[in-house]
């Protein structure tokens, strides 16, 4: 029997940002704000510049992260909500794997394939969506955990996804989760073996909101110190007194 698997052990794999994706943001941010805050500079001066391209930024932000997470009809009628940076996408995740299976999570997974186990209902088209994407969840898991097992022991990871077979798939719930079962086997032989997962609603909107939280939080800081600084800028240009000049901006 195989213990509970940590979910951060398989299904669904988090693709990471290149290196060449985190230097063409950059320099994209570089070059277009960093232009934009030369030229302020030079005109209102180092700070006051900073706060007009901040504000502006920020301003710009809200409206474009608004977008993202809530849709605002910004594409038609029919425009869809989470348009920006996707978080964890709706999958499932196996968490038990062993000829022999239990756990301590959800015990019914021990039952399988008795009742209350059964094989997915409704439609021939939902039917199909689920044993499809739970397939593939376990596919994919597996040969992630046979390729970490070669690769402790020197070898090139040369299993693929298509190199397993998943079959007698059951559905059941414990409380409000959904369990998927089924069995799976090496299409090179070997034992099969009883994958267990949870259906994970995920977490699509977390970036969108995310952005749109730090924009209104940075946004309503870096304002009032525009409007000091304005109103410094308009004292000095009705009549006040200019700062000592230390050279240019």
């Amino acid at each position: 029997m195989i213990a509970d698997i940590p979910c951060s052990s398989g299904f669904p794999l988090i693709q990471c940002p290149s290196v060449v994706g985190w230097i063409t943001v950059a320099m994209a941010f570089v070059i277009f704000v960093g232009s934009v805050y030369l030229i302020l500079a030079a005109v209102f001066g180092v700070r006051m510049g900073y706060l007009v391209v901040a504000v502006a930024f920020f301003g710009w932000m809200i409206i474009f992260s608004s977008l993202w997470a809530f849709g605002f009809w910004s594409g038609g009628l029919g425009t869809q909500t989470n348009l920006g940076p996707r978080g964890t996408e709706p999958h499932w995740q196996p968490i038990v794997a062993g000829i022999e299976v239990a756990s301590e999570r959800f015990p019914v997974a021990s039952k399988y394939p008795n009742s209350p186990w059964h094989v997915p209902a409704g439609t021939a088209t939902t039917a199909h969506v689920s044993t499809g994407t739970f397939t593939a969840a376990v596919q994919e898991y597996l040969a992630n955990q046979a390729n970490a097992q070669l690769a402790k022991g020197g070898k090139p990871a040369t299993v693929e996804s298509t190199d397993f077979t998943v079959s007698n798939i059951e559905f059941t719930t414990q409380g409000k989760t959904s369990l998927a079962a089924g069995r799976a086997y090496f299409n090179g032989g070997g034992p099969a073996l009883t994958v267990i997962a949870y259906h994970d609603s995920g977490d699509v909107p977390v970036y969108s909101f995310a952005f749109l939280g730090v924009s209104v939080i940075a946004f309503l800081l870096h304002l009032p110190f525009l409007d000091r600084a304005e109103r410094k800028r308009k004292a000095v240009l009705t009549g006040g007194r200019a700062p000592e000049w230390r050279g240019p901006a």
